[in-house]
């Protein structure tokens, strides 16, 4: 695979906190729902992958939820 097992890891659960950002949930509770062990360790994924913050992503990508 090219990678180590805490890198896969790291690499799933990006991808489950970007999908949760795009239905509209918090930085903070896309870390804590994906596995992260908290916002800053998100975060840090984010600057690493995309140079840009999790809000940042949100802000630029997200689709807004349905108000009811």
């Amino acid at each position: 695979m090219g990678t180590t097992p805490a890198r896969y890891v790291e690499s799933i659960r990006f991808g489950i906190a970007k999908s949760l950002l795009d239905q509209g949930y918090t930085a903070t509770q896309a870390a804590s729902l994906a596995g992260f062990p908290g916002y800053e360790s998100l975060r840090r994924v984010f600057a690493r992958e995309l140079s840009i913050s999790p809000a940042a992503y949100q802000r630029r990508f997200a689709t807004t939820r349905d108000a009811g």
